[in-house]
């Protein structure tokens, strides 16, 4: 799936791998994906791929509507979503909503990229997409998790709850 970007003369910089999709931030700061958005037993995983509804599989890479509206400058990709960093600091995801790793508050799919509204009037500086929860890291130096809360994954504390929106991990805001 790398060969097609290699034809559009425009090489990636920056690449991700998640369990069955592949992204790409090509030297312009466009999104590219490829892949398949329906797993091994046949679960299909609307918006994965990030191309909106009905797109299921991309055998080459293919570069996404421009809903971002800014340059992508980082990209973390999972097994059910995928996150994108800004050159303006904001944090997009799509895919899979599953136990709110998504962070808009609720557990819908989200079939095309959609900016985090959480993170409005903070400069973020790092995203990490999980299985099923997601991290972010700002430049004042917190760092927020949301999605499934089990297994303390989210550094919560005594809170396993899940978390539908990104919530400040407090063990290094009270230092």
């Amino acid at each position: 799936c790398y060969s097609a970007l290699l034809c559009e003369h425009n090489p990636p910089a920056r690449a991700a791998a998640g369990r069955r999709h592949s992204l790409f931030i090509d030297g312009e700061g466009r999104l590219w994906s490829c892949g398949s958005a329906t797993d091994s037993v046949g679960v299909l995983n609307e918006g994965l791929l990030g191309h909106g509804e009905g797109v299921t599989q991309l055998n080459t890479p293919t570069r996404l509507p421009s809903a971002l509206g800014e340059r992508a400058v980082s990209v973390s990709a999972e097994d059910r979503h995928s996150l994108a960093l800004t050159g303006g600091s904001s944090g997009w995801r799509r895919g899979g909503g599953g136990g709110g790793r998504l962070g808009h508050s609720d557990t819908q799919d989200q079939p095309q990229p959609k900016k985090i509204e959480a993170f409005a009037g903070q400069r973020v500086v790092a995203v990490s997409a999980g299985r099923i929860h997601s991290l972010a890291l700002t430049a004042d130096g917190a760092v927020f998790a949301w999605g499934e809360g089990e297994r303390a994954r989210l550094g919560h504390g005594e809170d396993l709850s899940n978390q539908l929106l990104p919530k400040k991990i407090e063990v290094w805001s009270r230092e």
